[in-house]
């Protein structure tokens, strides 16, 4: 399987993951036939290496996957189980922390999936893309930009297939059901259809996964002085929506978290305008798909309201807060956490609109409920305590307001 991960980060259980990840999976074409003792040797060490990972034995995991390198390297320069193993082996010595010895091995796995399976190949392309990610995080930007250029190009020719690919089947359907004495020539092009496009359509959805972990890459690790930062993640993330927007229908989360990277990336820039109606349709199809009072949809629903207040729609954002505090209300309870976290954030929104009185009660709720699930002491109510005090110091109410904040500086010590 190839060296990948579903965040910019690499943690210990997505490298786990990673490297045990070949169990499962069907075994690529191999360039030629390997003599079957080798093979059970190479199978034997990466099961050995797995079983040494899993409990924590990274020197014995290590010389495992060594000595299932030294095996896979009999099946030839341009096999596919070789780069099956070469990535293994980098992605524990990256874990490890060893860059430099683990950069070669996944440079070459990339080139042997390039030549075997091909540029363009899903895998191969999984691949540099992970690459890509790891060059990022070295800063090593030069050489991640050009595969990124490479993979947007990728893409793109990619979503120019897809259109052309539907646009086929759909006119020689249209064609052959204007012809009669055809109908069995249409049925097979339906049977065709029917069996090409959802092999086809996952495969797409994987490159947009693809595109998303790249674009997330790009905003993580940002290059020297910033240049092409957003640039890069505004393409793939414009790709992986084109693409998705082409397949999915109707109310999808993969769709919504399409809209939601692109709408934040504007944002994070300043062109609200641009984000804001990208920013909506995540929220509106994350609340159609989970429902209002679910955390995923209310954080989208807060980067929302959030640039609504950006663009001066002041009144529209607070109607959303309210939504959510009495959608939580509701399902949760007027003592949850849910709803002193939508306490909070609506008493900012009214304290940066001058309406202190508001805030202060809403924060004092808020508070209030907070010490019932954390305790009076807990360490999370000294920063909502200094808020509290802000606020009332701002509604002419001193006193309170220094006992506030005297508590405060207690809880900190």
């Amino acid at each position: 399987m190839p060296y990948s991960s579903r965040s910019a980060g690499l943690t210990a259980l997505s490298a786990l993951a990673l490297i045990i990840s070949w169990q499962g999976a069907v075994m690529m074409p191999a360039s030629a036939a390997a003599d079957p003792a080798d093979e059970a040797n190479w199978t034997l060490h990466c099961q050995k290496g797995v079983a040494a990972y899993k409990e924590l034995r990274y020197g014995d995991a290590d010389r495992e996957f060594r000595a299932a390198l030294a095996e896979a390297e009999k099946f030839g320069p341009d096999d596919v189980r070789l780069a099956q193993t070469l990535t293994n082996l980098g992605v524990l010595l990256e874990f490890r922390g060893h860059l430099d010895k683990a950069q070669p091995l996944f440079e070459r796995a990339v080139k042997i999936k390039q030549k075997t399976l091909g540029p363009f190949n899903t895998d191969t392309v999984d691949s540099a893309s992970s690459l890509c990610i790891f060059y990022l995080k070295r800063k090593q930007t030069a050489k991640a930009h050009q595969l990124c250029d490479r993979i947007i190009e990728y893409g793109e020719k990619q979503v120019a297939e897809l259109n052309n690919l539907r646009a086929s089947f759909k006119h020689l359907e249209s064609f052959y059901s204007h012809h009669k004495g055809l109908e069995e020539a249409r049925d097979q092009v339906i049977t065709a259809r029917d069996k090409t496009l959802p092999i086809a359509n996952n495969d797409f959805l994987e490159l947009a996964v693809h595109m998303d972990r790249m674009g997330s890459a790009y905003e993580a690790y940002p290059s020297p002085g910033q240049q092409g930062r957003h640039g890069h993640s505004e393409k793939l993330y414009k790709l992986a929506l084109n693409i998705r927007e082409r397949i999915l229908s109707g109310n999808h989360l993969a769709l919504a978290a399409s809209y939601d990277n692109l709408g934040k990336l504007y944002a994070q820039e300043g062109r609200h305008s641009l984000a804001s109606p990208l920013l909506k349709k995540a929220f509106d199809l994350t609340r159609n798909t989970i429902g209002m009072a679910k955390p995923q949809t209310y954080q989208r629903l807060e980067t929302w309201s959030k640039t609504l207040d950006a663009l001066g729609k002041h009144s529209q954002a607070e109607s959303l807060y309210r939504q959510a505090l009495n959608a939580f209300t509701e399902g949760y309870g007027k003592n949850s956490g849910f709803v002193a976290d939508v306490q909070i954030a609506l008493s900012n929104h009214l304290a940066g609109l001058g309406r202190y009185g508001e805030a202060a009660g809403l924060m004092g709720q808020a508070i209030k409920i907070k010490e019932k699930l954390s305790g009076p002491q807990h360490a999370s109510l000294a920063g909502l305590l200094d808020q509290y005090a802000y606020l009332l110091n701002k509604t002419n109410r001193q006193k309170e307001a220094s006992r506030l904040q005297a508590r405060a500086s207690q809880i900190r010590g």
